[in-house]
């Protein structure tokens, strides 16, 4: 099924329903995860309830740039911190940098796609993994050439 949204609202609730439906596995790749708001209670608390239940489920990030998360996401860096076992972060080389769509992909299956960073349009997919596989590749290739990178310290709260 697939789902248009016009909205920061409509992007924000693609994402938490993304994030709901993850049984196994979370990949993102965005620009450096300002307007994805994962440090809002209720997203973070989506993305603890996804991680906690099994040591197994995965969440991967490729971020162009990973100094927003580091200085603006305490509550992410904290989950970072407390399952560290399950999150790896890359940051994309600089030839990339251009790329600006965004998305949140889970299980193969579904995902919150933003066409264009600085347009909140984009769309909704579930259950598909036809639809799914080309962005799910996407990410395996920019995954490749990245660069990994740790949050090293909180900064907000």
């Amino acid at each position: 099924m697939i789902e248009p949204f016009a909205s920061e609202a409509g992007y924000r609730d693609a994402i938490d329903e993304t994030i709901r439906s993850a049984t196994l596995e979370l990949r993102i790749f965005d620009g450096d995860l300002s307007r994805m708001m994962l440090d809002d209670i209720g997203r973070h608390s989506l993305l603890r309830q996804f991680l906690s239940p099994a040591t197994t489920r995965r969440l991967s990030m490729v971020l162009h740039d990973p100094d927003r998360l580091r200085t603006h996401n305490p509550r992410l860096l904290a989950l970072i911190r407390s399952h560290g076992h399950q999150i790896e972060i890359r940051q994309s080389p600089d030839h990339l940098r251009h790329l600006a769509d965004c998305f949140v992909l889970a299980d193969k299956l579904g995902g919150a796609i933003r066409f264009h960073a600085d347009q909140a349009r984009g769309k909704l997919v579930s259950g598909d993994s036809v639809e799914i596989h080309p962005l799910w590749k996407r990410f395996d290739d920019l995954w490749e050439v990245s660069t990994p990178c740790t949050p090293a310290s909180t900064a907000g709260l």
